[in-house]
């Protein structure tokens, strides 16, 4: 059965047939091969750039599209109602920059078509994938270093060869390509910087274009966070991990994963044992098994782990969500009104959850919860009865932030795992 992203890709070229365009780093033999996590890259005339995004926008397939615009390109991200996704990079001009390494005159010269497919010849191809990458400082992945063994000796002994002719490089076989090679970048910024493209005012105006680029992408593009939280057992540590691959490998979200908080301020016992051995007492150690009975002692250690939240607000932001990071908490502050026994503390809920107005709060919140006798099932380390006080408590707190707050709070039951990350999966597209 033909998924949603597959037809949508289908049709798209089927409409792009008198359209100029050149579909970038195209290896596959047919369109419908395109591997499933695979972008599409596309060579695009700029006077036209909203006629791929009208087409998503109004296609019945499509559940949400959203796009960033760029001097020299337009992200295009499309979501599929039976939760697929594809990333379209509308590119205007091949640029890293300041340096246009691949002009538009060029390309036109050099298209070709390939199964009713408007791509470009095998030299481009290695053209592009040559400067691309190394002017990002980086190999050519493997999949395209296997294409190209792939041809006959002849035509790549050709190709390298027109390469290093053109360029005055001097590569010798493809393995070189894999990793990043100064001198091969530096001859080829040389090479660049003379041509009639990159021509000192052309470049200045590149300069500034990049950089208000830059700046448009700290407004924009900003991270956010989500927290997962639930007893012992509930299934949060699965839930988490699946939701941080499909963040990463399907929606292309580079995420972190954090423990309970910020962190900024060294666990308590650091100072006492120092920082591995406090860790590893922790991590050894069964949650709710702490014998601190001092409400005193209490106050201070809660005071310090509230400081912690505070002042690891800025230190998450400055060093993750600026940088457009999807921030996974591993359990949260809640677990500080709910249960601080587990964090060995000896407390009433009403004092953490007054200060929660102060805290930074995660876009979306999931607390997953399961049947008693399921969650014993798995693990043994609370009793029948904590279990449901725990998970009757958690639910009503999320209840009554979710109509005091403008955040989202959900209680899941977490019996079926795919009904359980289709829910989350739904939420996050909303958010993204």
């Amino acid at each position: 059965m033909t998924n949603n992203r597959k037809s949508f890709i289908q049709f798209l070229f089927n409409t792009l047939k008198e359209e100029d365009y050149i579909l970038l780093k195209f290896i596959e033999e047919d369109i419908t091969k395109i591997d499933e996590s695979s972008d599409l890259d596309i060579w695009w005339n700029d006077k036209n750039q909203d006629f791929i995004l009208q087409y998503a926008q109004s296609h019945p397939s499509v559940q949400k599209v959203s796009s960033h615009p760029q001097s020299f390109m337009n992200q295009i991200f499309i979501f599929f109602k039976d939760g697929g996704f594809l990333q379209i990079d509308c590119l205007y001009q091949l640029i890293r920059k300041d340096l246009i390494y691949l002009s538009n005159e060029y390309l036109k010269t050099q298209q070709i078509k390939k199964n009713g497919i408007k791509t470009y010849s095998n030299f481009c191809l290695f053209e592009h994938l040559v400067l691309f990458h190394q002017l990002n400082f980086a190999g050519i992945p493997n999949k395209y270093l296997q294409y190209f063994k792939s041809l006959s000796p002849k035509s790549l002994a050709f190709i390298i060869l027109h390469f290093n002719q053109k360029y005055q490089t001097n590569i010798l076989d493809l393995t070189s390509l894999s990793f990043f090679q100064s001198g091969l970048e530096k001859d080829l910024k040389n090479y660049l910087r003379k041509l009639k493209v990159n021509r000192f005012t052309k470049r200045q105006i590149s300069k500034v274009n990049y950089c208000l680029d830059t700046v448009r992408n700290f407004k924009n593009q900003r991270g956010f966070l989500v927290s997962f939280s639930g007893v012992d057992g509930a299934g949060k540590s699965t839930i988490l991990e699946e939701t941080r691959v499909l963040l990463s490998k399907k929606f292309r979200k580079k995420t972190v994963v954090i423990r309970h908080r910020p962190s900024l301020l060294p666990i308590l016992s650091s100072f006492i044992y120092g920082k591995k051995q406090a860790e590893k007492r922790t991590t050894s150690r069964l949650p709710r098994t702490g014998n601190n009975s001092s409400s005193l002692n209490s106050l201070f250690r809660f005071c310090y782990y509230f400081a912690d939240y505070i002042f690891g607000r800025s230190y998450i932001f400055l060093k993750y969500q600026i940088r457009n990071y999807i921030v996974l908490y591993d359990r949260y502050y809640f677990d500080f009104i709910i249960d601080p026994k587990r964090t060995n503390l000896k407390m009433n809920q009403d004092l953490p959850k007054w200060l929660y107005r102060f805290i930074q709060k995660p876009k979306i919140n999931f607390f997953l919860y399961a049947p008693t006798e399921i969650i014993l099932e798995r693990k043994q380390e609370l009793t029948s009865e904590d279990i449901q006080t725990l998970t009757k408590d958690y639910q009503s707190l999320f209840t009554e932030f979710e109509k005091n707050y403008p955040q989202q709070y959900y209680s899941i039951e977490n019996i079926e795992k795919d009904k359980t990350l289709n829910f989350i999966s739904t939420q996050l597209v909303q958010a993204i």
